[in-house]
């Protein structure tokens, strides 16, 4: 019997019980924008994925973007990434007006190669993206020696619960940028994707980049986007956080 290489059907069937709990918990709260499924779900996220904050977004594409946007990442810099990635990575990299640097891939894991990474950093460099690839971590301890105080974002985009030495992946550089396309490792009803950092600043400026900047009531001090996880995406993903 042929075997589909993605059957949502099959993992759908047992939760789905508890999923429709889930989705009808926020249509009686009417809490569809932020609100307790979503504080909830970034502090499970983090205790799962060993980091201090954990931001809930609206897609892995936006993961990246905000996380660059909350660097400082502009005309001019360059950030460097592996070739072998799914387009966003760059994407994200040229909306900001910055160049994304390639570097290629190492042969073993197809993640991105430390030693060509070394010859791609310049003193333009304002950011490295490893991207951890089919479940499986890039090699982090030489990444971050290599780019000592560039900041580190990795993409975990194909990687949640992955780990490097017994570290979390999102855990290991300043930060981490996960996707909940269906499709992905942990994946909600659309699109979703999740920020982790430990740096309390950084946390900060995330959560006023999701929405469009703002530090308070009609109080916007820098241009941020609509960049919020939905609150039904977030309960979904609760349910399934203990099957990954």
């Amino acid at each position: 019997m042929p075997v589909p290489l993605l059957d949502l059907v099959r993992q759908y069937e047992p939760l789905r019980e508890e999923i429709r709990q889930a989705i009808d918990r926020v249509c009686d709260s009417q809490r569809f924008i932020l609100g307790a499924e979503v504080d909830d779900f970034e502090r499970e996220s983090a205790a799962l994925l060993e980091t201090l904050h954990a931001v809930g977004v609206t897609s892995g594409t936006d993961a990246l973007l905000v996380a660059l946007m909350a660097l400082g990442v502009g005309d001019g810099d360059e950030v460097v990434m592996p070739t072998f990635t799914f387009f966003a990575t760059a994407g994200v990299v040229a909306r900001l007006g910055a160049t994304p640097v390639f570097v290629d891939v190492d042969r073993v894991d197809y993640c991105m190669d430390p030693e060509q990474l070394a010859e791609s950093i310049s003193d333009r460099t304002r950011a490295v993206i490893p991207v951890h690839l089919f479940g499986q971590a890039a090699a982090m301890d030489r990444i971050m020696e290599v780019a000592g105080d560039v900041p580190v974002v990795e993409d975990c985009a194909q990687a949640w619960g992955a780990d490097f030495n017994g570290a979390q992946v999102g855990s290991i550089g300043l930060i981490g940028a996960y996707s909940f396309f269906p499709s992905k490792n942990l994946g909600c009803f659309g699109d979703g994707g999740l920020v982790t950092t430990d740096n309390a600043d950084l946390d900060r400026s995330l959560r006023e980049l999701r929405v469009h900047g703002q530090s308070g009531p009609y109080r916007h001090p820098i241009v941020g986007g609509n960049f919020r996880i939905d609150a039904l995406q977030a309960a979904i993903l609760r349910v399934k956080l203990p099957h990954v």
